[in-house]
């Protein structure tokens, strides 16, 4: 070693001054995109590190990418106490344990990346004595439990990071010691159910992800304290019904995810005492009903998402007729054959564009639609079962109206004009001349030209005096 070491430091004392990238076979300096001076060393082993002897005064990033660790303690590294490290990376390096005080010596780091490892075992009071850090990554490891007080230490954490892991049980006092904690991320993890209280630390968290996990059980208290919560993405798990008042502790929360679950219908009250919410997504679930009151709280919702459900009939002003805000509703890919506007109380003011596209309609009550909804802007009504005489006058009723009905998602009004002359036209045209090609009786299909209702109504008047229709 005494041979070798003066070598390395006239090696890397000049580098360090010049902030050169000159290379060592395992280490280098070089900039940091913070414009700090970064070492990255790659491919050494704990043996390697426990006779590292390299200055690291000025050094505010280490970085060993592709290293052999396997555990991690408090002689893993054989680094000076009084150490600049502020940003601490340890991707990929096959490290499976982290026993108590590991982290010690690093004192001033704010950010901790282990992501990418074996990680299985995490002893209590691991991340002890770094009290300063804001970041932890331990994403893509095989961590499946998270135990009692395992960050108690971590009081001004800000990120937690463990997407990707196989967690399959999170403790009651897991998160305990995390007051400041403001972004959780749990994707991708093996969590079926959601106790009470599970959160209950997180008082300033603002956004939790949930998705891609098994859930499919919510305590009625699993979201207790989390009063500052904004954003809850829940969506790809296995939850199949909400109770009352699920949510009714997020009294902050903004954006709700729900998609790609196994939801069947709403229950009464579900979302009550979410009066903040403006956003809720129940899109590519299997919802056929929604139950009286189902949708009360909401007050202040905006966007209602239940694309690709499995609704037959919807009855607007018993489903919805409550959301004095809501303004965007999409209703697209379900199976709807009937939805009903009638109503003899409130007109709702707020909504200004519904989606009822990809369903089985045949036919609206436009009429009472827009005397219920008068501030309607948009409708999107592509791919139905529409006759063509009764979208003729559904679509000029509504343009005399000023609402442009929306054939694509660019929503232009020519093509409002597209859809009701030109394909109305080739319908009925090679049912009068006998076309035998099968005839699609979809009419949103792109056209390139123009005619007029002129036009239609006389092709349309020929094939009922040759008998055609």
């Amino acid at each position: 070693m005494a041979k070798w070491i003066p070598m390395l430091l006239s090696l890397f004392l000049p580098l360090a001054s010049q902030n050169s990238v000159q290379q060592h076979p395992s280490c280098k300096f070089h900039l940091s995109f913070l414009q700090g001076q970064q070492m990255t060393c790659s491919n050494a082993n704990m043996n390697f590190f426990h006779i590292f002897d390299i200055p690291l005064n000025r050094t505010h990033w280490f970085k060993c990418a592709n290293c052999s660790l396997d555990v991690l303690d408090e002689t893993t590294f054989n680094f000076p106490k009084r150490n600049n490290i502020s940003v601490l990376e340890l991707p990929n390096s096959g490290v499976r344990v982290i026993r108590k005080f590991a982290f010690q010596k690093f004192f001033l780091i704010k950010s901790l990346i282990l992501h990418n490892n074996s990680i299985q075992t995490m002893e209590n009071m691991c991340f002890n004595g770094i009290k300063r850090l804001t970041q932890l990554d331990l994403s893509s490891n095989y961590i499946k439990i998270l135990a009692n007080n395992l960050f108690l230490d971590l009081e001004n954490l800000d990120i937690l990071n463990l997407n990707n892991n196989r967690i399959v049980y999170i403790n009651s006092e897991a998160f305990s010691g995390l007051s400041n904690l403001k972004y959780l991320y749990l994707n991708g993890n093996n969590l079926d159910k959601l106790d009470d209280n599970v959160f209950k630390h997180l008082i300033h968290l603002k956004i939790l992800y949930l998705e891609h996990n098994r859930i499919n059980n919510i305590h009625p208290h699993a979201f207790n304290n989390l009063v500052n919560l904004n954003f809850l993405y829940l969506s790809h798990n296995s939850i199949s019904y909400l109770v009352q008042y699920n949510f009714k502790h997020l009294t902050s929360l903004v954006d709700l995810h729900l998609r790609y679950n196994n939801l069947t219908e709403i229950q009464t009250s579900s979302f009550n005492g979410l009066k903040n919410v403006r956003s809720l997504h129940l899109g590519n679930n299997y919802i056929t009903v929604i139950k009286p009151y189902g949708f009360v709280g909401l007050n202040n919702l905006e966007v209602l998402d239940l694309i690709n459900n499995r609704f037959e009939t919807v009855n607007y002003f018993d489903y919805f007729g409550n959301m004095q805000n809501l303004k965007y509703l999409w209703l697209n890919n379900n199976s709807i054959n009937s939805i009903n506007f009638v109503y003899k109380f409130d007109i709702q003011n707020s909504l200004s564009i519904i989606d009822i596209s990809d369903n089985n309609l045949t036919s609206i009550d436009y009429e009472s639609m827009l005397s219920n909804l008068p501030n309607i802007k948009e409708i999107f009504v592509a791919n139905n079962s529409w006759e063509c005489d009764f979208f003729d006058r559904m679509y000029n009723y509504l343009q005399n109206n000023n609402v442009t009905v929306c054939i694509n998602n660019k929503c232009e009004d020519k093509d409002g004009d597209t859809y009701a002359d030109i394909d109305c036209i080739r319908a009925v045209t090679d049912v009068a001349f006998n076309v035998t090609e099968d005839v699609s009786t979809d009419f949103s299909m792109d056209c390139c030209q123009k005619n007029t209702h002129f036009e239609i109504l006389s092709v349309c008047l020929i094939a009922v005096l040759l008998g055609f229709i």
